[in-house]
């Protein structure tokens, strides 16, 4: 770690990794919220939630346009005009021409911009850091990463709701975050991108192609590509796969149990969409804030935790897992205490942090690595597209029903989810992912299904 804190190249990518963090967490809040100040409908900010988070389904392409750019370049201009885009909105506000259908207008296209900053700084972590010390690199990179969310968070909150700042205030504090960005970005000097995986003479490792925070390893027969992959080439290669995921999952254990992870995805697409409204009816702008940060705090204890539900047979922790998260959004809709909504909404999100790291573990090991690429890629498609679809159903179902029933109506469904696990046996059954792992008989009862 010493040796990483004394890397200059390093410690300015990480400032530039915790300022984007700090400004997409005060840009997220202070949309949604305008959205929610200007429309006072939750159909609205439905579909901001669906705009922030649509473009996202379309990050599998941006790698081949990552690997034709000039990395600091490509970081320079993506913040400056985020920066530009995220400044229309008070600029709007001082001209009096401020409206909900510009709002939405910008939202999507600073999203679309930002889909090329994250991969840009992971294709130059590898760069910038010697081999032996990328596992460090991205572990610091990550942890930063959850805890500016869950502090940003909080804080964009509080400045949409101090009266001298407000959501267009927040903008403009957003609007500097870009402007430091740049700051750090441009001064950022990395090696040459070469063929295979060298060490310059600075120690610093130098890969063609990144493979930190997800990226493909080009030694990967699933590889996202080498660079020369055009988008359109991207996109069929891209649509094969998935479909031979799906082909894969069809008939395995997988399938019964990947349907709660897409509802879960659906669910907080809904919750999202519908959180101004309900904060607003418990506590205003400022406790908005403090609930998105309990939702990151609460996916942060479960990440923390699965290492210790390893050995728990899996049948019984998705059993007891959406139990408790059915009762943690029920006790969340109808408390009126800030602190013990507060409460709810972090341990309502505990299961599903620790279950994305232990059902990432279980595809790992039972899918085959010839497949695990296509496989992994399907799943990630029908969450990642549950999300902002929810949005969009729960602002809908909100405006009519309101969002205190659509918060129960979630715990009751997570309930219903706990029913299904308890009257399936086979589900029910399943073994413990330490068990899977060291134990290759076990692994059958996953794909032979249920």
């Amino acid at each position: 770690m010493r040796e990483l804190l004394r890397n200059r190249t390093f410690c300015r990518l990480l400032a530039g990794r915790l300022v984007t963090n700090a400004g997409d967490s005060i840009y997220y809040v202070a949309a949604l919220w305008l959205v929610h100040d200007l429309a006072q409908s939750t159909l609205y900010t439905g579909i901001a939630s669906f705009l922030v988070m649509a473009p996202g389904m379309l990050q599998f392409a941006v790698g081949p346009l990552v690997d034709d750019v000039e990395v600091r370049w490509a970081l320079v201009v993506t913040q400056a005009i985020q920066g530009l885009l995220v400044l229309t909105i008070p600029a709007a506000e001082w001209l009096g021409v401020l409206s909900v259908e510009l709002v939405l207008v910008v939202i999507p296209l600073a999203s679309l911009v930002n889909l090329v900053t994250y991969p840009a700084q992971s294709s130059a972590l590898p760069r910038a850091v010697d081999r032996e010390n990328l596992p460090t690199a991205n572990a610091v990179f990550n942890t930063a990463h959850e805890g500016v969310n869950m502090t940003f968070n909080a804080v964009g909150g509080i400045l949409v709701g101090m009266a001298a700042v407000g959501a267009v205030g927040a903008f403009l504090v957003d609007a500097a975050t870009f402007g430091v960005a740049i700051l750090l970005f441009v001064g950022l000097t990395l090696p040459e991108r070469r063929s295979g995986t060298d060490v310059d003479s600075d120690g610093a490792a130098s890969v063609e192609t990144a493979t930190t925070d997800g990226g493909a390893d080009p030694s990967d027969e699933n590889s996202e590509g080498d660079g020369s992959e055009s988008v359109g080439e991207r996109v069929r290669r891209y649509t094969g796969d998935f479909r031979d995921g799906i082909a894969y999952l069809r008939g395995t254990a997988f399938v019964p149990v990947l349907l709660p992870q897409v509802f879960i995805s659906f669910a907080t697409g809904m919750l999202l969409a519908i959180l101004p409204a309900f904060a607003a009816m418990r506590g205003g702008s400022g406790l908005y804030g403090v609930l998105l940060s309990a939702l990151a705090a609460g996916a942060l204890v479960g990440s923390v935790l699965s290492a210790r539900l390893d050995g728990v047979p899996y049948g019984y922790l998705m059993l007891g897992g959406t139990a408790l998260t059915g009762l943690a959004w029920i006790g969340a809709a109808l408390s009126t205490w800030t602190p013990a909504v507060v409460a709810f909404f972090a341990l309502a999100i505990v299961y599903s942090g620790g279950n994305s790291v232990l059902f990432d573990t279980l595809v790992q090991t039972v899918v085959p690595e010839a497949k695990l690429g296509r496989v992994t890629s399907a799943m990630t498609t029908l969450q990642g597209t549950a999300t902002p679809f929810g949005s969009l159903v729960g602002g809908a179902a909100a405006a009519v029903v309101g969002p205190v029933p659509l918060v129960i109506a979630v715990g009751v469904a997570n309930l219903l989810g706990t029913l299904y696990f308890a009257l399936s046996a086979s589900l029910r059954t399943l073994p413990a992912v330490r068990d899977v792992e060291y134990g290759d008989d076990r692994i059958e009862q996953f794909r032979s299904g249920p």
